[in-house]
């Protein structure tokens, strides 16, 4: 089984609003998605982890347990695959007597070089409707699936709060027209959620995330990475713990008046 390191937050681990809630985080095994979910344990809130691989997701859930005493849920499956998102449900409703406070969309396609590199007019067949399909599944799709999910949980008791991960392609355009698209899919969801259900004060908002140390970051070599950082007005990458902390802060009460909205945290590149 793998071995992840769990990071400290200190001196940023109270935000009002957090401390007892009910959380669950697509994709957080490993990366940005694993430090959200131990922020969140580090707060005091009771965490469900995801992820495909069960072996991971049951050591994420123990450790945190472990760490900081929190309730937590290790919810293995494919969350683009509506069944298993219905059963991960079912399982959280068990885990938490029926509640869910905050859903944080977090799970996305990895980096596919072929399909990042190839501009629209070059793709072949294959890679326009199933390379595009796949990267739609996994990132909008599961979006999708697990917001109606939570939804259910949320309207009864009036009150809940999603955030969902996308990207600055999604604001400015990149290369890699297939994530461009979904993550620019993600926003309009986020949108529409935030301003069909505020009535029953649940809120919803994005993140669009610039250059992360994380997923590719660690594929890149040393000169790669400097030359990213030149990218950003701040000259650096952004890390884990600052995405991290921008997801609990719109999960907090702290933002209780935010809604509808994208953040951007890239450093300054894109400037709206």
């Amino acid at each position: 089984m793998a071995e992840f390191p769990i990071t400290t937050f200190s001196e940023i681990t109270r935000l009002p609003g957090l401390a007892g809630r009910y959380v669950f985080i697509s994709g957080s095994t490993r990366g940005i998605g694993r430090t959200i979910a131990q922020l969140f344990a580090e707060c005091g809130s009771h965490v469900a982890v995801n992820g495909r691989n069960p072996e991971e997701v049951a050591e994420l859930a123990d450790t945190l347990h472990a760490t900081y005493g929190q309730k937590t849920l290790a919810c293995a499956g494919d969350v683009s695959r509506l069944e298993v998102v219905k059963r991960i449900f079912q399982d959280i409703a068990r885990w938490s007597d029926g509640r869910l406070d905050v859903l944080v969309c977090n799970a996305g396609y990895p980096l596919r070089e072929d399909l990042w590199q190839t501009p629209l007019h070059a793709m072949d067949d294959e890679k326009l409707v199933h390379g595009f399909e796949e990267v739609r599944r996994v990132d909008l799709d599961s979006a999708r699936f697990c917001v109606r999910e939570a939804l259910r949980f949320m309207i009864p008791r009036g009150h809940g709060s999603i955030v969902f991960i996308s990207s600055t392609p999604a604001l400015a355009g990149y290369r890699g027209t297939a994530y461009t698209e979904a993550k620019a899919a993600i926003l309009g969801l986020m949108r529409d959620v935030a301003a069909e259900y505020a009535r029953y004060h649940i809120r919803a908002n994005a993140l669009a995330l610039g250059n992360i140390q994380s997923g590719w970051y660690h594929h890149l070599n040393s000169d790669e990475r400097a030359e990213h950082a030149k990218e950003s007005p701040l000259g650096r990458w952004g890390t884990p713990e600052e995405v991290a902390g921008a997801v609990a802060f719109l999960a907090s009460d702290l933002a209780g008046y935010i809604t509808g909205q994208t953040i951007v945290v890239d450093g300054g590149r894109v400037v709206r």
